[in-house]
C-alpha cells in the first residue's frame, strides 16, 4: 500500500490526474478544524475528565478496536477491517507508553468503568486533539459531545489558547460536534491510496 495527500484546489489538479493515471484511487478526505479557546462560547462541563492510568489500559484499547469507522484506512474497501482497528489500538498503546510528557490520555468515567478517552498533545499555549473515542453502549448518546467539552474546557483551565485537530470529512458525527462548539475549517485534503496487484480486503 502507498498513501499521498495533496490539497484540494486546482493548483494541484495536475497531480490528482497524474495519481489517477498511477493507479492510485481516492479513499478520503480530511480537513483542518481550528479553535481559538480566548474566544469560544462553551457549554459548561458536566463530566470530569482524569490523566488515564495503568488500570484503564485495556478498556481504553478495547473501545479502541471497537469504535472507528471512519479515516482513510477504513474507507478503503481494498484495506482489511481488522487492520484498520488495529490502527487505533496500537495508537493509544503507543500514546499511552509515550514517554514524551506533550501526550496525553485523559479518560471519562471511574476506574474500571471507563466511558471514553481522549489523546491531545500540549505543548504551551496550544493543543492538538489527536484520538477521541466512546465505549460502543454510549454510541447516540451526548457522552460523545461532553468529552469534546470536558477536554476543551480543562485544556482553557490549563492555559491553551487554541486547538487544533485533523478529521475525516466522512465523519459527519464529528464534523457536526466540532461546528457546534465553533470550530472552524480549512486545508482540506485529498487521500489517495494505491495497492499492489491482487491485494484485496481478505475479512471473509
Amino acid at each position: 500500500l502507498c498513501a499521498c495527500t495533496i490539497p484540494v484546489d486546482e493548483s494541484h489538479s495536475f497531480w490528482k490526474c497524474s495519481l489517477r493515471d498511477a493507479g492510485f484511487d481516492i479513499v478520503d478526505f480530511s480537513l483542518q478544524a481550528a479553535l481559538s479557546l480566548q474566544r469560544a462560547q462553551l457549554p459548561k462541563a458536566r463530566s470530569e475528565l482524569r490523566l488515564a492510568q495503568l488500570d484503564d489500559r485495556d478498556a481504553i484499547e478495547a473501545i479502541a478496536r471497537q469504535s472507528f469507522r471512519n479515516g482513510r484506512y477504513h474507507a478503503d474497501p481494498l484495506f482489511p477491517q481488522e487492520l484498520a482497528d488495529k490502527r487505533y489500538y496500537h495508537w493509544v498503546r503507543n500514546a499511552l507508553a509515550a514517554k514524551d510528557t506533550i501526550d496525553r490520555v485523559y479518560v471519562m468515567g471511574k476506574p474500571g468503568s471507563v466511558q471514553g478517552f481522549f489523546h491531545i498533545t500540549k505543548e504551551e499555549d496550544f493543543s492538538d486533539l489527536r484520538l477521541v473515542a466512546i465505549a460502543p453502549q454510549f454510541k447516540g448518546s451526548v457522552l460523545g459531545f461532553e468529552i469534546y467539552v470536558s477536554t476543551l474546557n480543562m485544556l482553557r483551565g490549563m492555559g491553551v489558547r487554541r486547538v487544533q485537530s485533523v478529521i475525516s470529512a466522512a465523519n459527519t458525527a464529528v464534523m457536526n460536534v466540532h461546528a457546534m462548539l465553533g470550530f472552524s475549517f480549512s486545508a482540506p485534503e485529498m487521500i489517495f491510496h494505491w495497492h499492489q496487484d491482487g491485494f484485496g480486503r481478505k475479512d471473509d
